[in-house]
C-alpha cells in the first residue's frame, strides 16, 4: 500500500461477524498473546485467525498452537527473491481472509505485493512517537534525545520505515532514572495495551484514511 494521497479515501470494513485477524511474527509473541487473550471475550469483536512466522521454533507459533489457532512459516530462504518471498506470504495469509493484519513483532519488511494486497489493512506498532526516533533503536534514540515523554504508536504500514497513517499514540514518561531497557519495557506495556484496544476498535467500527489521517467508523 501507498501512503494515501490528498484525494485518496481507505476504508477497512467493520461487519457484525467478529472480525478476522492475521498476526505475523517473529519471536516470543508477547503482543500476539495479548490479542488472543482480548479476543477472548465475544465483545471484543476480533478473533485471531492464523499466526504466520519467518522462522521455525519460535514462542509465538507455540502460543498460537496451544490457542488452537493455525499457523504457518515462510522463510525468505526458501524463494529465489525476496519479491517471491512477498507474494508467497501474501498468499497464505489471503488464504485466511483477514480483515486485519497484525506485523506483532514481525522482523521482516512486508513488501509491495503484500501491501497492495491488503491495502489499508496491515497494521504495526513502534516504540517511539512517530515521526521521531524510526527505526530499530527507538527508545535508546530518545533517551539520548534528552525528550522529556516518549511512547508507542500505532499506524497503517507502507511502504517506508515507520511512516504510515498514525492510528494510535501512546504516551510515556522518561524518568530521570531510566535507562534503554528500563524505559523500553514502559514503552512496551503501554504499546500492548494500546494495540490490544485499537485492533479491537479496528474490527468494531472500521477505519477511514483521508489525507493520512485516520478515523474510527467507515
Amino acid at each position: 500500500m501507498s501512503t494515501p494521497s490528498s484525494s485518496d479515501d481507505v476504508a477497512a470494513a467493520a461487519g457484525s461477524a467478529p472480525a478476522r485477524v492475521a498476526v505475523l511474527v517473529s519471536g516470543a509473541g508477547t503482543n500476539l498473546q495479548a490479542l488472543l487473550d482480548a479476543a477472548a471475550d465475544p465483545a471484543y469483536g476480533a478473533s485471531v485467525v492464523v499466526v504466520g512466522a519467518d522462522r521455525d521454533d519460535i514462542e509465538g507459533l507455540a502460543r498460537a498452537d496451544r490457542a488452537g489457532v493455525p499457523t504457518f512459516v515462510t522463510k525468505v530462504g526458501q524463494f529465489s527473491s525476496r519479491e517471491h518471498w512477498d507474494l508467497a506470504l501474501a498468499d497464505r495469509v489471503a488464504a485466511f481472509e483477514p480483515d486485519v493484519v497484525v506485523l506483532a513483532g514481525f522482523m521482516k519488511l512486508v513488501g509491495p505485493a503484500f501491501l497492495e494486497r491488503f491495502e489499508g489493512r496491515v497494521v504495526n506498532t513502534h516504540p517511539a512517537l512517530c515521526p521521531s526516533f524510526p527505526g530499530t533503536t527507538g527508545p535508546a534514540d530518545a533517551l539520548a534525545y534528552g525528550v522529556k515523554v516518549t511512547g508507542a504508536t500505532l499506524f497503517v504500514v507502507d511502504a517506508g520505515v515507520d511512516t504510515g497513517p498514525i492510528v494510535a499514540q501512546t504516551v510515556v514518561p522518561v524518568e530521570d532514572t531510566d535507562d534503554v531497557e528500563s524505559l523500553h519495557e514502559r514503552i512496551k506495556g503501554a504499546e500492548r495495551r494500546m494495540l490490544v484496544e485499537n485492533v479491537g476498535r479496528m474490527a468494531r467500527e472500521g477505519i477511514t484514511i483521508t489525507n493520512r489521517k485516520v478515523r474510527f467508523g467507515l
